[in-house]
């Protein structure tokens, strides 16, 4: 199968935008829980409610900018049956998505649905012309991809087994392994999922993950250039070689911050906004997370060129 078919077969949500609507009613959301693989865990928490933020409904909710795809464990791709999920989002003032948690459970595709959500990227929801934080219920229409093969070996449920067992290397060897099956194999069509559960497992790990030495000399070289040279094509260019080094090494969190420095000089924004989410996960000190706060906000407003500036360095 040529990999414009497989790429094709990722189209797995609908989501008119007629759809997204916020509900008030009273309740609340509880926070995501860490994203989950692909292997039918339990769904998530469930909340049938999706209650205004204080100050009532915005005067204009959020509006979809982006999507990412789902994840198919080899038994979802076996039920083939599509599904309506609705979830509730909290959608802060950068347009990202904060919290995010059930309407109502009782679908294979529960979790995937939960974990593609979180990374979607919103304009936001405006009172008084001022951005604002709002909750809003997106209701995702999931249709896997019906003539995919299985997943062999099915990385996805490896890497489940593997964190339950608290296998913590080989979870992240497995989740590594399905990173590198992205965009590739039709079942796997949510990169980011993956990376948060590599970020998350590398930062309780003692000693931490090494850098493969070719990786490093690899992103270190990309960042001396990006300081030297800031026009569009060269940084499309140093995006690409940081994407072979976070394959190879996707716990690597500086290059995740030199990576959207690139693509937000390239003009690659939702990527550069989800690159600094992962930054923002995996980084531990008070800098960095403001760094990541700021950059959001930049790249949240269009200011490009502020953004990759206190990226980049």
């Amino acid at each position: 199968m040529t990999l414009p078919r497989l790429r094709s077969l990722l189209a797995a949500i609908v989501l008119p935008g007629a759809l997204l609507a916020p509900v008030a009613r009273p309740g609340g959301v509880d926070r995501a829980k860490e994203p989950a693989g692909a292997t039918r865990p339990a769904s998530p928490a469930a909340r049938p409610d999706c209650a205004p933020l204080p100050g009532g409904p915005p005067d204009v909710p959020p509006r979809l900018r982006d999507t990412v795809g789902l994840n198919f464990s080899s038994a979802a791709l076996e039920a083939g049956d599509s599904a309506l999920v609705e979830v509730c989002a909290l959608v802060d003032s950068s347009g990202v998505v904060r919290e995010v948690a059930l309407r109502g459970p009782g679908t294979p595709y529960d979790s995937a649905a939960v974990d593609a959500v979180r990374w979607w990227w919103f304009e936001p929801a405006r009172r008084s012309g001022h951005a604002v934080a709002a909750r809003i219920v997106v209701p995702v229409t999931v249709r896997p991809p019906r003539d995919a093969d299985p997943i062999i070996p099915d990385v996805l449920a490896l890497a489940e087994s593997a964190e339950a067992r608290g296998d913590a290397r080989g979870a992240m060897d497995a989740w590594t392994g399905a990173l590198n099956r992205a965009g590739i194999h039709p079942a796997i069509g949510n990169e980011w999922v993956l990376r948060a559960r590599i970020l998350r497992i590398a930062a309780g790990l003692t000693p931490p993950p090494a850098v493969p030495l070719d990786s490093q000399g690899r992103a270190l070289g990309a960042h001396d250039r990006m300081l030297r040279d800031i026009s569009r094509a060269t940084n499309a260019d140093l995006a690409r070689t940081l994407d072979r080094v976070l394959l190879a090494a996707p716990w690597y969190v500086d290059a995740y911050r030199w990576r959207a420095a690139a693509r937000a000089a390239s003009g690659q924004r939702a990527g550069a906004l989800r690159d600094v989410l992962c930054y923002e996960l995996a980084v531990r000190d008070s800098l960095g997370r403001a760094t990541a706060d700021r950059a959001l906000a930049r790249l949240a407003s269009g200011d490009t060129l502020s953004a990759l500036t206190l990226l980049k360095y």
